[in-house]
């Protein structure tokens, strides 16, 4: 969230001339209740109010899908902007001038480097296009995507094109107009051999031009049409404008219907992608390959925190849904999984059942935990012994992570009925695998915290730990003096929830070069996950009469963690030294006593 070249003062000064409850007043109904306002929030659809904001903290925070931030991060995510341009956006509607400033020779360079770049492929562009769609050269692309069920319509709107036959016509054609090979070559469109030979990097091929998310081509694919080629896909090398991944193909035309239905439809390739929106599924997108990264979930994110992944059903696409759910779960979103029946990817599957029957395959998308214990259960060999051990192995943290007693009561059973393996050993392993993530069994619960309520921290999924971080840290942030006794309790990076321990340095960073904690700062140092975890802390509220105790409670819950943790490394390490003959094991044993003694101290 880099505010660039713009002034701190004028950035503060657009701040401050700013109201946060009046902007998003403007696009959200709030209520008042105590000193926040609620409402239902923006940025996924709820009917519950989870959303709030603390004006006098100048903070919104959603507790359902953990949006948060300041003033400018609010416009920047409503009006799908950068936090630099919701900066600006806001100082207009101020009538605050926007300082202008003199760029380095470096910034001047890479800015028309880029510029050049974005010309170059917009030529290009075109130049494939009319090839399809003009000449006879195009004639084996129309053909094909006829075959494919790809009409006029949809081939304008992806600007399909066509590479010909040929080694160089491209080059040719642009050289002409005055375009130099070193352009074509930096673009991605030539390779030029060390004898000096020039070739086109597309010949023969269909070509899907790729875009970012405002419409400007910024790389190209080019797929065979004959199966004796290869590679089957071909794509532009990297470069300044052309990352994969950061880009989700078909975003641009996607992001409209994406909010609408309140969820996207991920596949795996750019032509999955566009046989869903021929088909009318318009909230589509593809991730370029099967590498779904988190870059590419944080960037559809800002239009619905609900995904559905539609990767080919082969064992190759499976692994790859694997893997992007990790991804998405771990970034917040709110995942599905849309299962293509008889070994079908979707492009195919549409082509011989059409639309309806897709839509019924997304009524029947699979939940993320579903999924991964089908998945689980498929991919492992159940007749054997060691299969089952590996099956419940890989089970056991997806069961640890449903909180609903019910549900997770009814996989057990049927994870033994399928397993054959008796359903107390299941819940004994479940059992044993808590008491390890509660810390050997030393109360973590928020019973020992009466200023935390305790239903609101189990219906986030959220333990006491991580309560107690987001106390201490709202503490700080109001006494900064209080910041050097907490990290000598508990060093920042020891800290239970590691996002807590980055906003932690940030603050001592901040403190230490004499500089006051403010959102814009923040916003300026921190990541995003970071960034919206701080405006949880500031947010949050902890209902009780006795601040001091509140705060004297949580950081002997963290103290006990951070004192367990190397507890456990001491006694590691003593017992493998012990182990060696290494006499240092008595060392290493006095000081896990003594670590020992302190946290009996502590449960006293």
């Amino acid at each position: 969230m880099r505010t660039q070249n713009l002034h701190d003062d004028f950035v503060e000064q657009v701040r401050s001339s700013s109201d946060i409850l009046s902007v998003i007043s403007s696009y959200v109904h709030l209520k008042k209740r105590g000193n926040r306002y609620w409402g239902c929030c923006p940025f996924h659809n709820e009917k519950t109010p989870s959303f709030s904001v603390v004006p006098q903290q100048g903070f919104f925070y959603c507790f359902g899908c953990h949006a948060g931030g300041n003033l400018f991060k609010f416009i920047s995510l409503i009006e799908n902007i950068s936090y630099y341009e919701a900066i600006k956006l806001q100082a207009q509607r101020l009538n605050i001038p926007i300082p202008t400033t003199k760029k380095s020779a470096d910034e001047l360079k890479q800015e028309q480097q880029k510029d050049s770049l974005f010309k170059i492929h917009e030529l290009a562009g075109s130049f494939f296009h009319n090839c399809l769609t003009r000449t006879s050269l195009g004639e084996a692309g129309r053909a094909y995507f006829s075959s494919r069920q790809i009409n006029s319509d949809i081939i304008t709107k992806f600007k399909l094109g066509f590479a010909p036959n040929l080694w160089d016509k491209l080059f040719t054609s642009f050289t002409k107009r005055g375009i130099t090979k070193e352009l074509l070559a930096k673009a991605g469109l030539i390779t030029i051999k060390d004898s000096g030979k020039v070739y086109d990097r597309f010949r023969n091929r269909i070509i899907i031009p790729i875009m970012n998310e405002h419409g400007q081509i910024c790389g190209f694919g080019g797929r065979i049409i004959n199966p004796n080629d290869s590679p089957k896909y071909l794509n532009s090398p990297e470069t300044l404008i052309f990352n994969k991944r950061h880009l989700l193909f078909g975003l641009d035309h996607a992001q409209k219907s994406i909010k609408e239905n309140n969820f996207s439809i991920v596949v795996e390739g750019y032509m999955d992608a566009i046989a869903l929106h021929s088909h009318n599924i318009t909230n589509a997108v593809a991730s370029l390959g099967t590498a779904f990264t988190a870059q590419q979930c944080r960037k559809i994110l800002r239009y619905s925190p609900n995904i559905y992944f539609c990767y080919d059903s082969d064992n190759a696409g499976q692994a790859a849904t694997m893997r992007a759910l990790a991804i998405a779960s771990s970034n917040g979103a709110n995942v599905k999984v849309i299962t293509i029946p008889d070994g079908k990817d979707p492009d195919e599957f549409l082509r011989h059942h059409g639309n309806k029957e897709f839509y019924a395959l997304i009524d029947k998308a699979l939940p993320l935990m579903e999924y991964q214990l089908q998945y689980v259960l498929k991919s492992t060999d159940r007749n054997t012994l060691e299969g089952k051990l590996l099956a419940v192995n890989q089970l056991m943290p997806l069961l640890a992570n449903i909180t609903n007693t019910v549900e997770r009561n009814e996989y057990i059973i049927r994870i033994s009925n399928v397993l054959g393996i008796d359903e107390g050993v299941i819940r004994s392993d479940l059992q044993r695998q808590n008491s390890q993530r509660n810390f050997n069994a030393y109360d973590v619960s928020t019973d020992n915290l009466p200023g935390i309520n305790s239903r609101k921290a189990f219906s986030e999924k959220k333990d006491a730990l991580t309560m107690a971080g987001r106390c201490i840290i709202k503490k700080i942030w109001h006494e900064a003096s209080i910041l050097d006794y907490v990290l000598n309790l508990i060093p920042a990076e020891e800290f239970p929830n590691k996002t807590h321990g980055e906003i932690l340095k940030y603050l001592a960073s901040t403190l230490a070069n004499n500089q006051p904690f403010t959102d814009i700062d923040a916003a300026e140092k921190l990541s995003d996950t970071a960034y919206s975890e701080l405006s949880h802390c500031l947010v949050e509220e902890f209902t009780t009469d006795d601040d001091i105790q509140l705060t004297e409670d949580c950081l002997k819950l963290l103290r006990r963690y951070y004192l367990n943790s190397n507890y456990e490394k001491h006694r590691l390490l003593a017992d493998e030294l012990q182990r060696n003959g290494d006499s240092r094991f008595l060392e290493e044993l006095k000081i896990s006593q003594q670590i020992r003694m302190e946290m009996d101290n502590l449960s006293s």
